[in-house]
């Protein structure tokens, strides 16, 4: 079966909010039976100019996920920080790592390292790209979030903004899939912890 062709015709702007507004795409669609207007429906973070629609740059990030492990110094085993954040949208809590937004053209790493020791206070280190630029929602957003992983080397005061309601656990990676199925996550958190869970499956 023949691919349909997509062009983008126009963007318009729904909304005007300071951290994430409605946009309606409209695309002109080449079917086997001819041309057709379509509009799509999306909420972005990004300006009209900087959507990835309009750009088709699919390597900046929006966010950083940041899971972060610590060794027991007494046993050399491993645990992970896993945060419990309020999330208005859903309006409960939710089971996550540490992450955050990345400022304007702000290296992937150091973004990283702000994010830790605001949300959790830790000093962190042996930082590893684990996943570059992904979509995370791209049926209903242009959102791109990067992932990385580091170890904690201490601990200091949080920085949290008004209203962060972040508060987290050091869970030990031989109790993480207990804590998994009593705990509420977001998918792609889920995801994540499973491949640790095998990445340092001779270290728990």
């Amino acid at each position: 079966m023949a691919e349909m062709k997509w062009t983008l015709k126009n963007v318009t702007q729904e909304t005007n909010h300071p951290f994430l507004n409605f946009f309606t795409l409209t695309y002109d669609v080449e079917k086997t039976d001819g041309h057709h207007t379509y509009s799509y429906y999306m909420a972005s973070r990004r300006a009209k100019d900087q959507l990835v629609c309009v750009t088709h740059t699919l390597t900046k990030p929006d966010g950083v996920l940041i899971p972060l492990y610590l060794k027991d110094p007494r046993t050399d085993k491993l645990s992970l920080i896993i945060t419990r954040q309020f999330r208005p949208p859903l309006n409960n809590y939710v089971h996550s790592f540490p992450a955050g937004l990345i400022d304007g053209n702000e290296d992937l790493k150091i973004a990283a390292v702000r994010e830790a020791k605001e949300e959790v206070g830790a000093d962190i280190t042996d930082i590893e790209v684990l996943a570059p630029a992904s979509p995370t929602s791209s049926g209903m957003s242009d959102e791109m979030n990067a992932v990385v992983l580091a170890k904690v080397i201490g601990f200091e005061n949080k920085n949290l903004e008004e209203f962060e309601d972040i508060g987290y656990d050091i869970v030990a990676l031989d109790n993480m899939e207990e804590y998994l199925n009593t705990h509420f996550f977001a998918l792609q958190i889920r995801m994540i912890i499973k491949f640790i869970l095998e990445r340092f499956k001779d270290q728990y």
